[in-house]
Parts: structure tokens; sequence; C-alpha cells
């Protein structure tokens, strides 16, 4: 029962594919890969880590060209939102929905204002509701958090820097978290870094486990400003809590092979890129309706239950997000993680069968 309060996609059946696991389709660098081993030889999981993880805060400075004394490492990037709420205190939340969802339980067993703001469908894609956002303002108290993701997950929507900086302005009053967990492996949508040294209320979270592939490690950052808000997270958050073989090989990784992880984190947006198109012609070409993504995923709404496509999927030894988890999303809404061609030809060949299957049963 307790499991079901969480759902997640990286569930896929053993021997199928993978399409719900929103991660680099490259795999992890054989860099990585290689300074794994050697933390593992090496031991260092027989000691704790540097609590300051004053290292591993400045190769992740010198790796993104941002202030060191403004980041707070993460055991991934969901951690951030349990120690923001848990520093700040918040009275209200802003959703920007549909978006990963952790926090619906958390603000209902802290029994938080919660005000959910939908995105706006427009045929083929999802817009950013700027409007709504922009009358509902006055209305809003001090100690509120707004929550926004760009790209965003499940829709992959950007959400424009000149947008969030007037978001900033209009709720000055409230910290804005701009999730930008997938920011690496998107050549359309622009990072907000830059307005953190302007701007007190900017939080942006990022995940390296998407960038490299490697979500069993979990290491994410927290990027703000806020200096008062950076102390009290400091004391809320728990003694060592990114792990010693992520701290040892994220920390020597960005400052020893940073050119070589900038290389890869290129030419991963080029193969996402190439391949996301050919994923949308395809599902163009079998009539199924797709909507426009900068994100290494698409968000399709098929013409009957997700839950069906997925179980027929399933008998191809392949496995799909069924989406209609996400808040506004429908039993209809299903998202498929882009991968290499040769998976991706797979997926499109089974849904050519399962589809005119459906057209023949009509």
């Amino acid at each position: 029962m307790l499991q079901q309060l969480r759902i997640h996609g990286g569930h896929a059946p053993e021997g199928c594919i993978d399409f719900s696991t929103p991660i680099n389709p490259l795999g992890t660098p054989e860099i990585i890969k290689q300074l794994i081993y050697e933390s593992i030889r090496s031991e260092t999981y027989s000691s704790y880590p540097d609590y300051s993880y004053k290292i591993l805060r400045e190769t992740i400075a010198e790796f993104y060209n941002i202030e060191s004394e403004y980041i707070v490492p993460l055991n991934g990037a969901a951690e951030a939102l349990y120690l923001i709420i848990g520093a700040e205190k918040p009275i209200t939340a802003i959703v920007f929905e549909p978006t990963f969802g952790d926090h619906r339980p958390l603000f209902h067993i802290l029994s938080m204002n919660y005000i959910s703001i939908q995105y706006v469908e427009l045929f083929d894609r999802y817009v950013f509701p700027f409007n709504i956002a922009n009358s509902l303002y006055r209305l809003i108290q001090p100690r509120c958090i707004i929550l926004l993701s760009t790209p965003n997950n499940p829709l992959g929507t950007c959400v424009s820097m000149e947008t969030i900086e007037t978001m900033l302005q209009i709720y000055k009053n409230c910290n804005i978290i701009v999730d930008e967990a997938f920011m690496d492996l998107s050549k359309d949508c622009r990072s907000a870094f830059k307005l953190v040294k302007d701007y007190k209320n900017i939080i942006i979270l990022r995940s390296l486990t998407k960038t490299f592939s490697i979500p069993g490690l979990r290491i994410g950052f927290l990027y703000t400003s806020n200096m008062e808000l950076l102390y009290r997270i400091e004391i809320f958050r728990q003694p060592w809590n990114v792990n010693n073989i992520a701290n040892y090989v994220l920390s020597r990784a960005l400052h020893e092979y940073k050119g070589d992880l900038r290389k890869f984190i290129e030419y991963s947006k080029d193969v996402i890129e190439r391949e996301r198109q050919f994923l949308e012609q395809s599902l163009y070409n079998l009539d199924v309706h797709f909507y426009k993504s900068s994100a290494p995923f698409i968000l399709v709404r098929f013409q009957s239950d997700v839950k069906h496509i997925q179980q027929s999927l399933k008998q191809f030894g392949i496995w799909i997000r069924d989406a209609s988890t996400f808040q506004s999303l429908t039993k209809y809404h299903g998202r498929i993680s882009v991968r290499l061609r040769r998976d991706n030809e797979v997926l499109i060949n089974a849904l050519r069968v399962i589809l005119e299957k459906k057209k023949e049963n009509i």
C-alpha cells in the first residue's frame, strides 16, 4: 500500500527494452565507468565522504561555469524539494503541471496549500500558462514556493529564460524552484543559471544521473544565491547525503575529463535530436498523436487505453511509461523515451503491428 504513494517510470519488466526511463540513451560514458571501478578497487566505500563536499562543489562549479559557494550536492535532484521545504517551511505551493510527481504526497502529508496550474494544450504542443500565473500573484501570501520544470517532464516543453525572469519579478516573495533535470540533454532549452546572481528567489535543480545515465549513483545539485536558505539547508540536510562512490567519481570526472564529458553532452544532444525526429516522423506516419518535445522523451496520446498499449508492447519485449499517473493527463497518454535507432525501430515496428490489428478488429 505504501509503495503506491509514489509512481515513477523506470520499472521495465525483465527482458524488455526500456522506453520508460528518461535518461541519456548513449548510456554511461566509459570514463565514468572506469572511475566507478577504480573507486571500488581503492575501497572508497570504506570511509565517509567529506561532509562539506568541497572538492565536489568546486568541480561542479568548474564544469558548469557557476559559483561553488551557491551549490549544494544532492542525493539525486529529487532530494532538493525535501530540503527546501524542511528549511523554508512554506505555507503555499504553486506547481505548474503535469510534472514530476513527488511533490503531491509531500504537500499532502504536510497539509500545505497546494495550487495546481495546468499547462495549456494546443493541438501538438503544451504551452506554459503565463497569463494564469500573472493573474494569480496578487492572491499569494509570502512563504510560498513555486515549482516548474524546463524542459518539462513529461511534456518536453521549454520555459524561456524571459518568462522565468518575469516570474521572479512578479513573485518576488516566493522561492521559485526551476527543475532543469533534463537541461543537459536538450538542444532547445536554455538554462536559468545566469539569473541566480541577480535574483535571490530562484533555486535551480540539476540531475547528473540523467546526463550520464547513472541513476543508481543518485547525484545532482541545487544552485541558489540565497545565502540564508543555503545556511538552513546545510543545517537541515542529513550528514553525508551523497555517498562516497558518487562523490569520488564525479569529483574526478568533472575535473580531469571535463573536456571529454562536455563533448559527450553535446554529442548526446545531437543524437537525441536526431532520434526524436525519427520517432516523431514515424509516429506521424502511424497516425499516433504526439506533442512537440525538447527533451529525451515524447508524450503521446493513443486512441485506446495506454495500459492496453503497454501490455501489447510487452509481448514484443518493449515497455513504455503509462503517463496517466501524471496530474491532468488521461488514460490515453503515454511517454516514450528516446533510445538509439535500432531500439527505436523495434518500437515503431511493434506499434505498427499492434495498431493494424486494432483496425482489423474494428
